[in-house]
């Protein structure tokens, strides 16, 4: 008989008890937060065999491998990515030696890799294929009974898993669960009912739910996946959720506690019950002691189906792309121009306050406020913003870097950024930590720029990341960066199409010093539906010239403007150069394009008034 024809007879007769928890209980038992746990597998086995024997004594059916990060990224974090097959392999034999004698099976445990795949991130879908690959098959070489394909965020990645291992191993079972917020969707949006039929139908023998909320939260969605989807289902919830004590993790919820919920589980029509994080040996005990003699319930499934309502925003778009009022309202109809501020680096913000009035009696129409550039530290952009707008009447676009801040603190952010008033945001990927204040700091890049504007165009829509209705639909004008000076025009084009059609509604170049390439820029991208404005820098100095002309990527500086800054000995002359050269192309700016973004190359923004005057 097949391993799969023997758990579909095995699910018919009983309900199978999974195990519970493997890291937070290695953790508990010794293991260090920043250790590598399935590292453990070599150097402490003894540790990992004694756990598994003891959710084997505790009534486990089914024990899962201590390879729940074992990839090629999980462990590349730890310099063991070349450990792979053998970390792989061990986690099966370690987890073998324990079922030894019993009826127990083995399941290969597979987690998801927590990497945004293009157009969100980075990665391309084929990488993250061969990624998936690469796991399955070590642990196909080592024969385990059941893949268990667990925690999933998204039902695409989970999907690249399920193909691997129909490629791999056709003739091994698969249980694929996914991992649901309160609200009740995947981090990726996915919703229970479609997400377990998904999963259903590319060939997973067991569906289901595990981990991120206690037994209380799980429940409901287990009365939804129960009702309308037909077939076999596993459900294995957290201990409730964690508390921090003395650098560990403590889960709440005790083990009558999960066993009293595993019973209304086991009533609703679960095949396969077990636990998650925080759960341990003691719960599984009490969890086989309600399953045990226990047949399967026999579930009737909706034959209309499942359908899911959500509330509607609050207030509809009218338009595709909207547009914010203010500064967007103005491009859209004259030449506007936006003057770049520098948030300050303590909390006094008087002179920007003060710069921004003359900015504005100078002929700016907005001044966008850069996020901690140059990876140093300023007050918070948004701040700045907020007091901009209450002490002038400016509008405000605020850059935002994808390098600070996780998913949740993006949209979190977007959101206070659209509660008070501001018009538009530039989605950045923001200059890397390593050249500013602290190199040592973590840039975050959840996502990257394209990804970014894909969340702000969502907000626009009236929803988060994850599809959950918002109440009201942000009215951002979105921004992404272009660089008019492309030595290769055709892929910057691309780049501006991809961005576009995430939802980018207008553009900023890097600053440029002749019109030419701002002429050619343009008449290729005519037919693009997107304001693009050019970049303005008044330089201060031939030392800054050469530099931005010899070390900054994109900045390509007339020779002829070289030569005459060459020529001028005082500083100050240089500088008058500067903004003249300015002020000619601001002018000249007027007969070819909607507007101009004007940045002063990290000097005081007031010389930026001096540019004006070509208005």
């Amino acid at each position: 008989m097949t391993k799969r024809k023997a758990l579909l007879g095995w699910m018919r007769e009983s309900v199978i008890v999974a195990d519970g928890a493997m890291g937070t209980v290695l953790q508990s038992r010794g293991l260090p937060r920043s250790h590598c746990l399935e590292e453990a597998n070599l150097s402490q086995a003894d540790v990992v065999l004694a756990l598994h024997r003891d959710y084997v004594h505790a009534g486990a059916h089914i024990i899962t491998t201590n390879t729940f990060k074992a990839n090629r990224l999980g462990l590349a974090r730890f310099d063991l990515q070349g450990r792979l097959k053998d970390i792989n392999a061990r986690g099966v034999e370690i987890a073998r030696r324990a079922a030894h004698g019993a009826p127990v099976w083995v399941g290969g445990s597979m987690g998801p890799l927590k990497v945004m795949l293009k157009p969100y991130g980075d990665m391309d879908e084929s990488e993250a294929r061969d990624i998936c690959l690469e796991q399955v098959a070590a642990l196909a070489d080592a024969g385990p009974d059941i893949f268990i394909i667990e925690t999933q965020q998204s039902v695409l990645e989970a999907l690249f898993f399920i193909d691997a291992c129909k490629a791999v191993a056709p003739q091994i079972p698969i249980l694929a669960s996914l991992t649901f917020n309160r609200d009740g969707r995947t981090f990726f949006g996915d919703a229970p009912v479609d997400g377990c039929r998904r999963l259903a139908s590319a060939g997973a023998d067991v569906v289901g739910i595990n981990c991120s909320v206690g037994p209380a939260d799980t429940l409901p969605l287990v009365e939804d996946v129960a009702r309308n989807v037909d077939h076999p289902l596993v459900v294995m919830p957290n201990a409730g959720y964690p508390t921090e004590v003395d650098g560990r993790l403590h889960y709440l919820s005790s083990p009558e506690y999960v066993a009293g919920y595993v019973r209304h589980y086991l009533d609703l029509g679960m095949n396969i019950v077990g636990g998650c994080c925080g759960t341990t040996p003691e719960t599984i005990r009490a969890v086989a002691a309600v399953a045990k003699n226990r047949p399967p319930v026999r579930r009737q499934v909706s034959p209309e189906g499942h359908m899911l309502i959500e509330e509607a925003p609050a207030r509809p778009l009218t338009a595709a792309h909207p547009v914010a009022a203010g500064f967007f309202q103005k491009l859209a109809r004259e030449f506007a121009v936006t003057c770049e501020l520098d948030p300050p680096k303590g909390p006094d913000a008087r002179e920007a306050v003060d710069t921004s009035r003359l900015l504005k009696q100078a002929g700016a129409s907005a001044v966008d406020i850069a996020d901690n550039p140059m990876a140093r530290v300023r007050v918070s952009s948004m701040a700045l913003a907020h007091l901009v707008q209450q002490e002038t009447g400016l509008s405000t676009i605020l850059h935002m870097t994808c390098r600070d801040r996780n998913l949740l603190a993006l949209q979190s952010e977007l959101l206070g950024a659209a509660l008070l008033g501001v018009d538009g945001i530039l989605a950045l990927s923001g200059d890397p930590t390593a050249i500013g204040d602290f190199p040592s700091a973590t840039s975050v890049n959840d996502v990257n720029a394209a990804g970014l504007v894909r969340i702000i165009a969502s907000l626009n829509r009236g929803y988060d990341f994850s599809d959950h209705a918002i109440g009201a639909c942000a009215s951002f004008a979105i921004g992404v960066g272009v660089n008019m000076a492309a030595t290769d025009m055709g892929r910057e084009l691309d780049k501006l199409k991809e961005r576009m059609d995430a939802g980018a509604t207008f553009a900023m170049s890097q600053p440029v010093f002749d019109l030419e390439p701002v002429e050619r820029f343009s008449e290729a991208a005519a037919s693009l539906p997107i304001r693009i404005l050019p970049g303005l820098l008044p330089v201060g100095s031939l030392k800054q010239a050469l530099y931005l002309h010899n070390e900054v990527p994109g900045m390509v500086l007339p020779q002829a403007f070289l030569s005459k800054l060459q020529s001028l000995e005082r500083r100050e002359d240089q500088l008058s150069l500067g903004v003249e050269v300015c002020q000619d192309l601001l002018a000249g700016l007027k007969k070819i394009a909607p507007g101009a973004y004007l940045t002063s190359g990290g000097r005081k923004a007031s010389v930026l008034a001096d540019v004006l005057q070509a208005l």
